[in-house]
């Protein structure tokens, strides 16, 4: 009777095996096609453009001398690549107008990041300890701006910030400034205008963490001090 059950249960398993590879196979191809998405969209021109950082400019269309060109077959490939050279790099780093320009890019977007997570993360939290009957509908308000196009959230905050905006307008009616604040071309309304075009993609990850942790471990930390 053992040999049978052993042989009926080894029957059902080879009867499965089809069955599970072709699931393997699915859920494997689930997860290569967006990955085959962002190589093709992302990581390719990224190659096109680092490949046409190592030219070097000429007067032409397009206006760069080409590299790694094919067209000379496997010498000429190989004569291209010997060439190649990263004096456009060093370039930058010895140009002191392209040099400030990408230091103080790096600083403005570390602050906007220290920003964006120091607003975003309160949101998060509410949203993920709020009762599971209005989550969707705070989720509904994060992604709400996305149905606006980028482009008019942008010039509305033009219209708020700019000296005769709707800001100043409100200061100057409660009395709390005697003359319009220079908001619009300065470091403070870039920083407004990178915190709130981001949010949404600080907040979103957050609640998506915090929504999964297991506040039973909070309370024991609270009850532990």
């Amino acid at each position: 009777m053992t040999n049978i059950a052993a042989a009926s249960s080894s029957a059902e398993t080879a009867a499965q095996l089809p069955t599970k590879l072709a699931k393997g196979f699915v859920d494997r191809l689930v997860i290569i096609i967006p990955y085959l998405w962002l190589l093709f969209f992302f990581l390719v021109p990224f190659i096109i453009v680092f490949k046409i950082s190592l030219s070097q400019t000429a007067i032409s269309m397009p206006p760069y001398t080409p590299v790694l060109d094919f067209g000379d077959g496997i010498s000429g490939f190989l004569a291209g690549f010997r060439e190649l050279n990263f004096d456009n790099y060093t370039w930058l780093t010895q140009d002191a107008l392209y040099f400030n320009a990408y230091v103080t890019s790096l600083i403005i977007a570390g602050i906007a990041t220290v920003l964006t997570l120091i607003v975003g993360y309160p949101i998060a939290y509410g949203m993920a300890r709020a009762p599971a009957t209005i989550r969707p509908t705070l989720l509904m308000l994060v992604i709400l701006p996305f149905w606006t196009s980028f482009l008019i959230r942008v010039y509305a905050w033009i219209g708020i910030l700019k000296p005769e905006g709707l800001l100043n307008q409100v200061l100057l009616a409660t009395g709390l400034i005697s003359q319009p604040l220079v908001i619009l071309n300065t470091y403070t309304a870039i920083f407004i205008g990178i915190v709130y075009s981001y949010l949404p993609f600080m907040v979103l990850p957050l609640y998506s963490s915090l929504e999964k942790m297991d506040y039973t471990l909070i309370e024991a930390a609270q009850d532990l001090g």
